[in-house]
Parts: C-alpha cells; sequence; structure tokens
C-alpha cells in the first residue's frame, strides 16, 4: 500500500502538472467498488467544469480541491494515479489539456465527495491522527500517543494516532531509534520516545527526496520509480547484515504484518 511518502511524492507530481487546469468530464468504471459516499451524476454536477485549485493531503489520502466541493482519493492496496492509461484503469479525470488516470488492479480504491467547508467532518479525514510533516506534530503531542500498553509498532499504524504511516517506515523509524518494534508503547523512556519522535520524520524525509519505495505496483504519475528500497536497513532485509552492527536482521510476523528489526540495536529487553 502507498504510504504517506508515495502519497506525498504523487501530490507534489500532481501540484506541477494539473492544478490550475479545469475539469472538463469523468469517467468512472468501477462504480460499485469505488464511489462511496456519492453517485458518478453527482460527482461530475458538483466539479465538471470548475478549476482544480490545489491537490493536498491528510495521511493516505489525496484531496482535490475545486473551490466549492473537493474529491477525496485513497489509493489502498494497488492504486496508481498516471498521466497515461494502463491496464486496470478504474476513473479517468479529464481536464483542458491533460488527463489523469486512475489504475487499480485489486480495485480497493475509495473516492468520497465533499464541501471543501466540511472535509474535516467526512469520516474518514476526521478519524485521523497528527502528520509526521506538520506543525501539529510536537513531542508533547506524540507522547501523548504513546500512552498506552500496546505494542510501539502496533500503535505506529494505528491510523487515529499517527496519520499516513506504514509498515516500512514504521519498521526503518524504529531501528533508527533503537527500539524494538514489540515494545510496550508506554515503556517508552523519555530519550526513548524523543528519538523515535525525531526518527519518523528524518525517515520520511530520506525517502521524500528518493521519490518513495518502489517494491510492488508504485510509480510517480510520470511513470517513475522510488528508489528508497536500495536504502532500507531493515525492512526485508531478513537474514543480511543490520547496516550499523553487522548483526543478522530478524523478521516475525506481528499483528498481521512482518516486522523487521536488528535484535542487537534494538533488544526488546530494554
Amino acid at each position: 500500500m502507498p504510504e504517506l511518502v508515495e502519497v506525498e511524492t504523487i501530490r507534489r507530481s500532481l501540484e506541477r502538472e494539473i492544478v490550475g487546469l479545469t475539469l472538463q468530464d469523468i469517467d468512472v468504471k468501477e462504480r460499485v467498488h469505488l464511489l462511496k459516499n456519492c453517485s458518478l451524476s453527482q460527482l461530475k454536477r458538483c466539479l465538471t467544469g470548475w478549476q482544480l485549485m490545489t491537490v493536498m493531503r491528510r495521511g493516505k489520502y489525496l484531496i482535490f480541491d475545486f473551490g466549492r466541493y473537493s474529491m477525496i482519493l485513497h489509493l489502498r492496496m494497488s492504486g496508481r494515479l498516471l498521466l497515461q492509461p494502463a491496464r486496470h484503469t478504474r476513473l479517468v479525470l479529464d481536464f483542458d489539456e491533460k488527463k489523469l488516470f486512475f489504475d487499480d488492479a485489486r480495485r480497493f480504491g475509495m473516492l468520497y465527495l465533499s464541501e471543501s467547508s466540511q472535509l474535516e467532518e467526512l469520516k474518514p479525514l476526521k478519524e485521523l491522527g497528527i502528520e509526521p510533516l506538520s506543525l501539529g506534530y510536537t513531542l508533547g503531542a506524540f507522547r501523548q500517543k504513546l500512552r498506552t500498553r500496546e505494542e510501539i509498532k502496533r500503535s505506529l499504524l494505528d491510523q487515529r494516532k499517527i496519520a499516513g504511516l506504514g509498515n516500512i517506515y514504521a519498521n526503518e523509524a524504529l531501528f533508527e531509534a533503537r527500539i524494538h518494534p514489540k515494545r510496550q508503547a508506554n515503556s517508552l523512556s523519555p530519550q526513548e520516545s524523543r528519538r523515535l519522535f525525531q526518527a519518523i520524520p528524518l525517515i520520511l524525509g530520506r525517502a521524500l527526496e528518493a521519490g518513495g519505495t518502489s517494491i510492488d505496483s508504485y510509480r510517480t504519475p510520470q511513470g517513475e520509480l522510488g528508489r528508497f528500497q536500495e536504502d532500507f536497513s531493515v525492512y526485508e532485509r531478513a537474514g543480511r547484515p543490520c547496516r550499523r552492527c553487522l548483526a543478522s536482521v530478524k523478521r516475525i510476523a506481528h499483528g498481521g504484518r512482518s516486522s523487521y528489526f536488528c535484535p542487537k540495536c534494538q533488544p526488546l529487553g530494554m
């Protein structure tokens, strides 16, 4: 699933490519699966003929602001936004100069329509936690989210706590902060919570500079691959030497996902 970094990379690309253009038409191939709170006729009535003002991001959601109304899109597991048609096109946004294609092989993508003034009341957005690349991401707010007995990795993946963080960058941030993924969140010392607080935007920043991670279907709208997978410290490196201490990286099944860590750099007993 595209995580915060990939969605933000897409957002920045779309800002350059389509902001300022006028939406002429919308074609939806998979209405039942894709449209969550509106019909195609409602979508067309509210958005066509209007200029795209900006593209924003909240967590893993993209928000297309057309003035009075906004379209909200979640890519889910396999969704891609491309400037050229692909094999599994589910949505086409026809602007006056370009077309934007939503390609979604697994058909899990979700599209919502909202009045722009009511975006914060839309349930999927209303439930999201703090943004790790925003001014609202403070040490105090972060520590408040960790006041729980659940495992720290699970807390990091809870979108109600930290918006946009996913499995790849949670693994990498925990390694950077030298914290085992199965530690209880409320067991972290002040020094550990500060290290993790600092590690998250650090890792996200590095990944943004690399254009995101392409280990599955992710591409930029121009079809380019991300490169951060070349710099993984632990993710998908089980059995390989830790880049810090040369101990063997371990993998465990953890909350329905794979967790990767260095047993020497990230001991559970601390």
